[in-house]
This record gives structure tokens, sequence and C-alpha cells, in this order.
């Protein structure tokens, strides 16, 4: 039975007697086989198992058909097939086939047709095929990972200059993993259908938490080399500047107290290796390249992919086939959103100043109030108040924008503006620094702050404004509300929470403030293609 045949993957599970050889399953679009791939014993989708962690199986959609009635072997596929559609004129049948068996597709029948045509044909497909193309790993036709000898060389390169840096820098190899230690280790060389470079690296950690915060650590020392990185919950995204579209991926693994290996990203087997299995590593020749492996490798690959890892699953979901994962070590939003600052400020320089602050200007005119830049960045605004004769401290908790900040005060031979690291939830931490010496009346500054911090983080920032604030002094913000939520986003790949300026602006009542301003409206900010729907607010201590 074909359970599910969605836009973006066909899902489904066949009979077999346990003693089977392995089942092929293909997946024809017309007459044409455009995707292969193994069917396995349903374990990994059992939604009852849990690892060591408790972490349980991704929730997936109850089975179509009666698996329950079945005298054999359950055996599962997916396929994923996103880019299929592109080359599906309307009406094309679509078939999944086992042997001379075409399996029935719940709801549809035999077969399913494409609803709209996709622009291309069959034809154009299997041209592109002739040509070394297949329908990769995640749906979209892409040259074969074999045959790709550009994209290899890069990868290979970036891989070997980042071994080099965390033996270097933090004492660990990294080693190639998931699947591209599958490629190695199963067929020589990459995985034709694959779509990334995989490697890890063992920590020196002993809890999920431990590991995740050195995973923090591990991509600022790579930003502060000339990287891009992106944080994802179980590992890095790593690229040069120049070459943003060959990165590799790097995870983190650790022995816990009891000595079992945790894995943060997940695994679909149910093997564990423990510290008495870990030997170590040893290096290869992968495709021309010297390369990391870890000595146990296929009992890690047993780990990850299950016993018969040997078999192809072309169209291998990691969504539906992982069985579990140690959440405790999972980056979480906070860590993710650090990460994301510090590589943006890294390779991002804002030279002007931003509408609010000119604003904000605007309506002080020569009041002389000492502006605290709570979230200064890398001191945009802050330079331009220092430059209009204010006193500043700037606060943020990205290093790298705080030593931007310093140097763009130095350069100007503003002295009074002064920057601090600070992390906005540390509560204690912002007392300090805010005790340390200001010039009252004060202006607290927030620019696009609120929307990218958590409700715990913003109720602290609150309270600590809220202890340090005197009659007089101002509290101004400029943050996305609720109504943003759904526009387009130039830069959509890290933490916003969007809120009700209508409550923020209730609360600032409740702890005791007056609204001078505040207006919610698009067109405050725009930038490029983006107009964001901003809550612009002045409040004063009375």
């Amino acid at each position: 039975m074909v359970e599910a045949f969605t836009e973006s993957e066909v899902r489904g599970w066949v009979s077999v007697p346990a003693d089977s050889p392995p089942t092929e399953v293909e997946l024809r679009l017309g007459s044409m086989t455009v995707s292969r791939t193994t069917a396995t014993p349903d374990g990994a989708m059992s939604a009852s198992r849990k690892n060591a962690k408790g972490s349980p199986t991704p929730s997936l959609p109850p089975p179509k058909g009666d698996r329950r009635n079945s005298r054999g072997q359950i055996r599962t596929f997916t396929f994923a097939i996103s880019q299929l559609w592109d080359y599906a004129p309307k009406g094309t049948p679509l078939r999944v086939v086992v042997g001379s068996q075409v399996l029935p597709i719940h709801g549809h029948g035999m077969f399913l047709r494409a609803p709209r045509s996709g622009g291309q044909t069959p034809r154009d497909l299997q041209k592109r095929f002739d040509e070394g193309h297949l329908l990769g790993r995640t749906g979209v036709v892409q040259i074969s990972k074999r045959l790709d000898e550009v994209w290899q060389s890069a990868v290979s390169s970036l891989y070997e200059s980042t071994r080099a840096l965390f033996a270097e820098e933090f004492g660990y190899d990294l080693f190639i993993t998931y699947g591209t230690l599958l490629g190695a280790i199963r067929e020589g060389g990459f995985l034709a259908h694959d779509n990334d470079y995989d490697t890890s690296f063992v920590s020196s950690a002993t809890t999920g938490p431990e590991a995740a915060d050195e995973m923090v650590s591990i991509a600022k020392v790579l930003i502060a080399k000339g990287y891009r990185v992106g944080a994802m919950g179980g590992g890095l995204h790593v690229y040069h500047p120049a070459r943003p579209q060959h990165r590799i991926d790097i995870f983190h693994i650790y022995f816990d107290a009891d000595g079992v290996l945790q894995h943060p990203f997940g695994y679909a087997g149910a093997r564990q290796i423990t510290s008495a299995d870990w030997k170590g590593t040893r290096e290869i020749e992968f495709v021309g390249r010297p390369a990391l492996v870890p000595v146990c490798a296929e009992e890690l690959l047993a780990t990850f992919y299950g016993e018969d890892w040997r078999l192809p699953k072309t169209a291998f979901i990691w969504s539906v086939e992982k069985r579990g994962n140690d959440r405790t070590g999972v980056m979480t939003s906070s860590r993710l959103t650090e990460v994301y600052w510090a590589d943006y400020y890294a390779h991002n320089v804002h030279a002007d100043a931003s509408t609010f602050a000119r604003f904000v200007q605007d309506r002080l005119g020569s009041a002389p109030l000492t502006v605290i830049d709570v979230g200064c960045g890398d001191g945009r605004d802050s330079i331009y108040f220092a430059t209009q004769g204010r006193k500043v401290l700037g606060l943020d908790r990205a290093g790298v924008a705080i030593e931007h900040a310093r140097e763009k005060a130095a350069q100007g031979g503003l002295d009074g503006a002064r920057f601090e690291v600070c992390d906005l939830a540390d509560g204690a931490r912002l007392a300090e620094v805010l005790d340390d010496a200001v010039d009252r009346p004060l202006i607290f500054y927030s620019r696009f702050v609120l929307h990218a911090v958590d409700v715990r983080t913003q109720a602290a920032l609150l309270d600590a404004i809220d202890a340090q604030a005197r009659t007089g002094d101002l509290f101004v913000a400029e943050f996305r509300t609720d109504k943003d939520e759904e526009r387009v986003k130039v830069h959509p790949k890290h933490y916003r929470r969007y809120q009700s300026a209508a409550a923020f602006l209730a609360d600032l009542r409740e702890r005791g403030w007056v609204i001078d301003y505040d207006v919610e409206s698009d067109g405050l900010a725009p930038w490029g293609d983006e107009d964001p729907v901003l809550c612009r607010a002045i409040a004063r201590q009375p």
C-alpha cells in the first residue's frame, strides 16, 4: 500500500516473508522509472520507541491499509519527489511498483495522475538522467555527486581546512559521518543521490547542554577564522563566504556519564555505541583526498541507518526514519540566535543610522539624555547618537558586534561612546553595567531587539530597566508585531518572536510607564524588498 502521495514525498509499505531478499521499490512517471529504493523492516517508524534520552520518534500519520493482518514482514519505503512534478504533464500517471506488482495508492487506486502540467516532460527528465542527473535524496533533480568533481573538490578542501583547525584549536578529530561515511564505507565514494558533506567530532563534554554550549564556542572560533557559520539543532553549516553553495555540516556527539554515545541530530538504528566500542579514528583515501573515519565505522553506520545499512535507500528521509535523538544536546533557539548574530556581525557592516534613531533624535532635540542602547549590535545607532553629542552606553551579547562598535567609536574619536558585552537575559549583569555610571536622565533605547528575544529575556530586560528608571527617564522601542509574521523576510533564518503591540503597551502601563507616543504600521523601516509591520513606542517614567 502507498499510504501517502503528496507534493513532497511518497510513503508506503509492503508485506513479504521475513526471509525474503531485499525488496526493491520503483517509482514510475508514465513508463519511465525515475527512482529506486529498498524497502526496509518497519522498525524506525514505530512511534512507541524511545532512545536512551527518552526522545520519541517523530509523530507520523496513522498507517493506511491493514498492516495488522499481514502474515509476513512489513517493510517500509519513502521517495522524496518535490521537483518531479516539474516533469509531469497534466494527467501523466505515477505508480509505485514492486517487481511486477503495482501498489494501490490510498485514495487514488492503482495510480495517481498529475493534477497540473509542470512545464517540462518525461522526455526532458530522461535527457537529464542521460547527462548524469538523478532524483536526489531531497527530491531535487541534481547531478550525481559521483560525477560532480567541482563540488567534490570544493567540499573536500573545506573539510581539510576545518579538520586542521579542529585539531589545532580544540584537539578534536573531525571525521566524516552520516551519508558521507556511508558512501565511503559502502560504495568507496560519495552517494550519488546525496546533497551534502557530513562531518562530526566527539566532544569531551559528558552532558548535552555542555556539548551544545561548546558548539556555540566552536562556531565563534570558525567565524573569527573567516568562515560563514549557520547553526541547526544538531550542528553547524560551514562554508567560505565566496562559495556559499559548497558547505560542510559539522555534528557534535559525546559520551554521556554512562559511556553511551549520544547523537543530538539523531539516528535511525537500534544499536548503541559505548566508550568501550570507540577506537578513535583512522585516515583513508576518499575520492583521492585524505579523510578521517571512525575505526568502528560499520557499527556507527548501523546506529545511524539500522543493521541493513548496506542496502541502498535512495530516498532515505530523516524526518520519517529517525528513531530518536538526544534532545538535551540540541542547539536551543537562544544558542541558534547567538551563533546567527555572531556570524551576521562578522560579515555585515551598517554605516548609517536607522530611521528609528533619527526619529528619536528629532523628538529629543537638545534634551540632555544619556542613551542606553540595549542590543546595540555593531553600534550603528549608538555611534549616531554619539555624533549628536550624547553620551552612549551600548550593550549586546555578541562579542564580535561589540568589538566592531568599539572600533567605530575609536576611529571617530567618540570618547562619549562606551560598549560592553552583556547578555540581556542576565538581569544581575545588566544591573551591574547600568549601575556603573552613566549620567542621568536616561533614555533606554531598544531597536529590533524585543522580537529577537524570548518572553523570559524580554521580561528580565524590562524588570532591569524598571529597577533603574527614575522620574524623567524614557524608554523607546521599535519591534516587529504579530501583524508582520506572514510577510516576506530578507533574512528569514533566525529567531523572531512576533507579539501584540497592544499587549506590550499594556504591559508597560502596568509597570508604571506613561505612553507618550505609539504607532503600529509598515513604511517605518523598509529595506530592499522587505517592509515590516513595526510598533514604535515612547514611554516616560512619571
